[in-house]
């Protein structure tokens, strides 16, 4: 059995194309599928099957790929332990929620780092579906996905669905984030349903729950008093949102609690937010099975250090 022909499944599962696979992975798309037919036979499964919505993994398929998938990552680790003589090499790929604690942390992992070691990371701020599929699907290290309570179930469903370990991180309330000169700002503890209904809401806009479209955004809209106006601003970059904050001082965003260094950096205040179902938790993700690498550990070690120094503070 070759090994080579495991990436080649993986690259067509993450693909959905032997076409675009094959190009991926330059080579003729006939020599591709030529190497996953002696694959399957080799295996005496079939690996994948062609539908309307592209090339899909059968579910014998699913099972094999999940084992592929860290055969070759204990490949990768097999041949840095071959290479002792090389300059330290960090590589990796994280997929986040857009979280002052988070971005906190990493830049502190990084600012720590050794100068003369390799270093390619790839730092991505995003939803939990797409940091699921980025861990499952797009090499990525590891993931932190966020949720509200309520929502548990349909996420732990998902990442078992998708063969994806997970361990908690942070459960926590939201707080009401805003800027020093904020009207609502000298008040020591407010309700979601006033603020909302007064002042422009910043959000992510891109929240979404396994099987249940629209589930994050009726949860709000349940605490928002009836009949007034939804002033709601979507946005997806965090340093935007900050700046946005700032400059629109009437407005507010509901997140983590967030490390005091950062709100007195950004001039932001943070006050409780009363609502019903205000849980939540971040949960860190990675593929089924994996050990996380030394690296991984110390970053990983970080963010609970931030979120402590975040975590066990009094909020007004």
């Amino acid at each position: 059995m070759n090994t080579l022909h495991f990436k080649y499944a993986v690259e067509i599962e993450k693909t959905r194309s032997i076409t675009q696979a094959a190009e991926n992975l330059y080579m003729a798309q006939p020599n591709l599928s030529k190497a996953i037919k002696e694959l399957e036979n080799s295996l005496g499964i079939t690996i994948f099957r062609r539908t309307s919505k592209g090339v899909i993994p059968t579910d014998q398929g699913v099972k094999f790929l999940a084992c592929a998938k860290r055969i070759l990552m204990q490949l990768d680790a097999m041949e840095d332990i071959a290479s002792p003589n090389r300059h330290a090499e960090r590589k990796m790929r994280i997929s986040v929620p857009r979280a002052g604690y988070i971005s906190k942390a990493f830049s502190e992992y990084i600012a720590a780092s050794d100068a003369s070691d390799d270093m390619e990371v790839y730092f991505c701020e995003t939803n939990s579906l797409r940091t699921i599929e980025n861990v499952r699907d797009n090499g990525y290290n590891f993931g932190i996905i966020r949720f509200n309570t309520a929502h548990e179930k349909y996420f732990t469903d998902f990442l078992e669905e998708k063969n994806i370990d997970s361990r908690a991180l942070w459960d926590f309330s939201m707080l009401a984030v805003m800027s020093a000169e904020h009207p609502a700002a000298g008040i020591p503890e407010l309700s979601y349903g006033e603020l909302s209904a007064n002042y422009a809401e910043l959000t992510q806009g891109d929240d979404a729950v396994p099987y249940i479209p629209g589930a994050v955004e009726k949860l709000f809209a349940a605490n928002r008093p009836e009949g007034v106006k939804v002033r709601r601003i979507n946005m997806f970059d965090r340093g935007s949102s900050l700046d946005f904050l700032l400059t629109v001082p009437q407005s507010f965003m509901l997140d983590s609690p967030v490390p005091e260094s950062l709100c007195g950096k950004y001039g932001l205040v943070q006050r409780r937010c009363d609502f019903p179902d205000n849980s939540f938790r971040d949960l860190l993700i990675y593929a089924g099975g994996k050990k996380l690498t030394d690296s991984e550990l110390a970053l990983v070690n970080k963010l609970y250090e931030v979120r402590n120094e975040a975590a066990f503070k009094e909020y007004a």
